[in-house]
């Protein structure tokens, strides 16, 4: 029943929102300020560590669920589910490098890669979605994907740092067209008209 499926990601993406503003709620200072962090902050101190494992632990389990119900036959049903897989799979490495990357610079270094992995998934992901659907809204999806992208770039390399507004632009963006691809590949009809 892929109607599940649709539900499934829509709620990922929800909970991962309102885990990480709980996050924020309980403590602002980690990413509102001038030189701010980045969401791992908060998946390394005790306040803030159970919301921040569950932001990540819902779309990841959810993502890895809706993948098993999409199911039915032509190349963008098979390229979805990959894209749900890897994107679940870049969830768990991402989440699992967090609570260790301030022990040493290897285990730091080594969250970089994962973390700068789910950004350029996330930017990939969106222009095959965009290509799926092509509307102005999700047109628009997609630049700011692109302005998130730049951005994260920006502050990997020091020019910038707005790594909380980047991870907040780039997810949010990913997550709307993420349950706008899942809205139309539910559709059996659309299904047809882009296998």
């Amino acid at each position: 029943m892929k109607s599940r499926a649709v539900a499934f990601v829509t709620y990922g993406q929800l909970l991962l929102a309102f885990f990480l503003a709980l996050c924020v709620a309980l403590h602002p200072g980690f990413v509102l300020k001038s030189d701010e962090g980045g969401m791992s902050n908060y998946g390394i101190h005790l306040k803030t560590f159970a919301p921040y494992t569950l932001s990540l632990g819902f779309p990841m389990l959810l993502s890895f669920l809706a993948a098993r119900l999409f199911v039915g036959e032509g190349d963008s049903l098979q390229q979805f589910r990959q894209l749900l897989r890897c994107y679940a799979w870049l969830l768990i490495l991402t989440l699992a490098s967090t609570y260790s990357y301030s022990l040493n610079s290897v285990l730091r270094d080594l969250h970089i890669v994962f973390g700068a992995a789910l950004v350029i998934f996330q930017m990939i992901a969106s222009v095959w979605m965009y290509r799926l659907l092509r509307r102005r809204l999700d047109g628009a999806l997609l630049a700011a994907e692109l302005v998130g992208f730049v951005l994260a770039v920006l502050t990997i390399s020091g020019a910038l740092h707005v790594l909380f507004f980047t991870q907040v632009l780039t997810s949010g963006a990913f997550a709307v067209l993420l349950v706008r691809s899942a809205l139309t590949l539910d559709d059996p009809s659309t299904v047809a008209g882009i296998a």
